[in-house]
């Protein structure tokens, strides 16, 4: 069975429901352990790829395993930091560097969890109006908006542009603490965004027997790509392998799932919206 596919919003774009996260890629020693990773999950058919500019290593080491992989159906996913327009053209000029393309699919506004922190990106000398510029040379296709922590000031804050996309943590784990998906989903979905998922296995968090359960309710909610950080080869397989036999959990697997996911939660909780990016994700 093949991995299942959705439309990405109103982009229009299909895509694998189960992504490729980039942020594990800075753990392995060698480049061509994070290039093996890359070409493994392109072979089992995963079109999403989800790096940031901040991921140290990440958008560097996709740039080379892309070298003579990249090919139509990919769907290639980055973040920017900066919120000024001058640095923001600098980093996305890095980004087209490392990652040797000519094209960006979607850029996205990364970490946006305070209204400010929007309105300075929102500004005349802004991040978006740079974005912007790239998008009018059709250099960037779709812009989006990440945050990890206060879902209700991220909801408001997506009404405040018309974004295409929004990346949330949408893990189980967290929907026992600092819940998005009570917020986030329907409120994107009302304007026709399409949705991300991120911290799916709440940083490696995760029992490994558990870790099926933990996707199968990622990829249940109502999203497009449950974004799964992946640094080896036989995590790729075995995460393609569950998204391929993807069914909703029953009663007594929610049950369970949600027994775990109150566990990691009482852990520590700043492991489940953000950490350095030196750290593995899921």
């Amino acid at each position: 069975m093949p991995l299942p596919t959705r439309t990405l919003g109103r982009t229009g774009e299909t895509v694998t429901a189960l992504g490729l996260g980039g942020v594990c890629w800075n753990l392995a020693e060698e480049d061509a352990e994070a290039v093996a990773v890359v070409h493994r999950a392109i072979d089992l058919g995963i079109t999403y790829l989800d790096t940031a500019s901040k991921y140290n290593q990440s958008e560097r080491r996709l740039g080379l395993a892309l070298r003579d992989r990249y090919r139509d159906g990919l769907f290639l996913a980055t973040k920017c930091l900066e919120r000024s327009g001058e640095a923001v053209r600098q980093e996305i000029a890095a980004s087209f560097e490392h990652l040797g393309v000519e094209r960006i699919d979607l850029m996205q506004l990364h970490a946006i969890d305070e209204a400010g922190t929007l309105e300075e990106v929102l500004r005349p000398d802004g991040a978006l109006r740079v974005i912007e510029e790239y998008r009018r040379q059709g250099r960037i296709r779709f812009v989006g908006l990440t945050g990890h922590t206060h879902p209700a000031h991220f909801v408001r804050m997506i009404g405040e542009y018309d974004f295409d996309t929004v990346l949330n943590p949408l893990g189980a784990a967290n929907r026992v603490w600092n819940d998005f998906s009570s917020t986030t989903i329907p409120a994107a979905r009302a304007r026709g965004m399409g949705i991300m998922a991120m911290k799916v296995m709440a940083y490696g968090q995760v029992p490994e027997e558990d870790r099926g359960l933990f996707l199968r309710y990622a990829m249940g909610l109502d999203l497009d790509v449950a974004v799964v950080g992946m640094d080896t080869v036989e995590q790729v397989e075995e995460n393609v392998a569950l998204a391929e036999a993807f069914t909703p959990l029953t009663s007594v697997e929610e049950a369970r799932l949600f027994d775990v996911a109150g566990q990691v939660a009482a852990g520590d909780k700043g492991q489940l919206f953000w950490l350095p990016e030196t750290r593995a994700a899921g």
